[in-house]
C-alpha cells in the first residue's frame, strides 16, 4: 500500500468538491492563486497543524529546555503546545507567569507537542487529517449535504481507527490508569 503523498491528499479533497484532480507533472505553486487546488493545501496545511494540537502519541515528548547563555529559554518553532511549566510564549520566548521575566536560571521540563510534517505523520493520522480537511474544503466550496454527511461518517470512523492506534501505542493500562486506583 503506497502513502498518501500531499498531491494525492490535495486530488481527494478536490474529488469532494467535484473537481478534477492535479495531474503529477503539475506543481501546486504553479497554479494560479485562486485555483481550487491552491486553496485545498492551504486547508491541508492548517488542518495538519489544528489536528496536532491534541496529544497523540507521534507528537507528545518530554523535553528538558536549557536556558541560553543570557537565561533566555527558546521554543523551537514547531511546538504547538506545551505543558509542565507556568510560563508563557511570546515571539518564541518563554516568560515565567510569576516573576513576568523571560529569564530562566535553570533548565525546565517540559511536555511538548511538536508539529510533524504531512509527509511523517503516521498512515492512520495522515487519513483523518485529509478527511477533515475534505470537509472544510467541502463546506467552504460547495456545501451539498449528501458528501457532507458522507464525509462526516468517514471522519468518524478514521477518528475511531486514530484513537485505537493511540492507546495500542500508548500501551494504555486500564487497570494502572484509573483514577481510582491513582488515588489508593
Amino acid at each position: 500500500m503506497a502513502l498518501i503523498t500531499e498531491i494525492d491528499a490535495i486530488n481527494r479533497m478536490l474529488r469532494y468538491i467535484g473537481e478534477l484532480p492535479v495531474p503529477s507533472a503539475v506543481t501546486i505553486d504553479s497554479l494560479p492563486e485562486g485555483h481550487e487546488a491552491v486553496y485545498a493545501r492551504t486547508i491541508l496545511e492548517e488542518t495538519t497543524r489544528e489536528e496536532q494540537e491534541e496529544k497523540w502519541w507521534f507528537n507528545t515528548f518530554d523535553i528538558k529546555l536549557v536556558p541560553d547563555s543570557q537565561g533566555y529559554l527558546l521554543l523551537p518553532n514547531n511546538v504547538v503546545a506545551y505543558e509542565g511549566l507556568d510560563a508563557f510564549q511570546e515571539g518564541g520566548l518563554l516568560y515565567d507567569r510569576e516573576s513576568q521575566s523571560p529569564i530562566f536560571t535553570d533548565p525546565q521540563d517540559l511536555t511538548v507537542r511538536y508539529e510533524i510534517t504531512f509527509d511523517n505523520l503516521p498512515d492512520v493520522f495522515r487519513t483523518y487529517v485529509v478527511l477533515v480537511a475534505a470537509r472544510h474544503l467541502h463546506t467552504y466550496l460547495n456545501g451539498d449535504e449528501s458528501t457532507q454527511k458522507e464525509l462526516e461518517q468517514k471522519i468518524n470512523m478514521q477518528r475511531v481507527k486514530v484513537e485505537r492506534e493511540h492507546l495500542k501505542q500508548k500501551k494504555f493500562n486500564l487497570v494502572r490508569g484509573t483514577r481510582l486506583i491513582d488515588r489508593g
